[in-house]
C-alpha cells in the first residue's frame, strides 16, 4: 500500500513540530561537526543500539523534569490565588519556567 502523503491533511502542531524538529537536528549537525569534526555517518565505529538506549534513557529524564517543574508551577501558582499578595509565588514559578539553553 502507497501512501500519497501529499493527500494527507496537514495539522499546524505537526507543522510547527516538524520545523522544530529540523531546527534541532540541523544545529546538532553544526554542534556535532564543531565538537567531532566531521559529520555523523553509519561507517563510525560506535555502538548505535547502545547510543540510541543512552540517549532515549536520557530523554526519558528530561521528560520526568519537566513533568515535575510543571507540578511545581502548578502549586506555586494555585499557592498564589489564596494569599493576598501573591507576588512571591508568581516570581517563583516565572523563575522555573525561564530557562537557559541546553548546558553545552
Amino acid at each position: 500500500m502507497n501512501i500519497n502523503f501529499e493527500d494527507i491533511p496537514k495539522h499546524e502542531v505537526s507543522i510547527r513540530s516538524l520545523k522544530t524538529l529540523e531546527k534541532v537536528m540541523f544545529a546538532q549537525d553544526e554542534y556535532g561537526i564543531k565538537k567531532y569534526n566531521h559529520p555523523l555517518n553509519y561507517t563510525q565505529k560506535y555502538d548505535w543500539l547502545a547510543m540510541f538506549t543512552e540517549e532515549m534513557a536520557d530523554a526519558l529524564k528530561y521528560i520526568q523534569c519537566e513533568i515535575d517543574r510543571k507540578e511545581e508551577v502548578i502549586q506555586l501558582l494555585n499557592a498564589s490565588l489564596r494569599v493576598s499578595n501573591p507576588q512571591d509565588y508568581v516570581e517563583a514559578a516565572l523563575n522555573l519556567l525561564t530557562v537557559e539553553g541546553t548546558g553545552k
